[in-house]
């Protein structure tokens, strides 16, 4: 079973993944990176009369069921980007199409717009 402890991803193969953050993203084209920034839902220390204490960043203020979607569309990236290994490999640059994944048949589609593929984005998607 993989692991992340101390900025590192160690599979369990025993390959590491050093990372220069604490999390990995996502994104719709289904590409894998690395997120630097926990700005979404987090914990961090705060710091009053000398004293800290954890607490929870929610800037968003999102809800249990607007959390729960979140990781429901990450979980679904997931599981989309396995599919297309699976149907693609990964040496095959259709493992980045999600049009291969859903949509393909009529009964499914896919909610998320779709959108001209241009230069890599930054960590900022999640």
């Amino acid at each position: 079973m993989a692991e992340f402890k101390r900025q590192i991803f160690q599979l369990s193969t025993g390959k590491q993944i050093r990372l220069h953050g604490t999390s990995f993203f996502i994104n719709r084209n289904l590409e894998i990176g690395e997120g630097f920034v926990p700005n979404i839902f987090s914990e961090f220390e705060e710091h009053s009369e000398g004293k800290s204490s954890p607490t929870v960043s929610n800037p968003h203020k999102l809800t249990l069921e607007e959390l729960h979607e979140l990781a429901d569309y990450n979980i679904r990236l997931w599981l989309d980007l396995k599919d297309s290994l699976r149907s693609s490999g990964i040496n095959n640059p259709k493992v980045f199409s999600r049009e291969s994944i859903r949509g393909t048949d009529n009964n499914t589609t896919d909610p998320t717009p779709k959108y001209k593929r241009g230069k890599p984005n930054s960590t900022k998607e999640a």
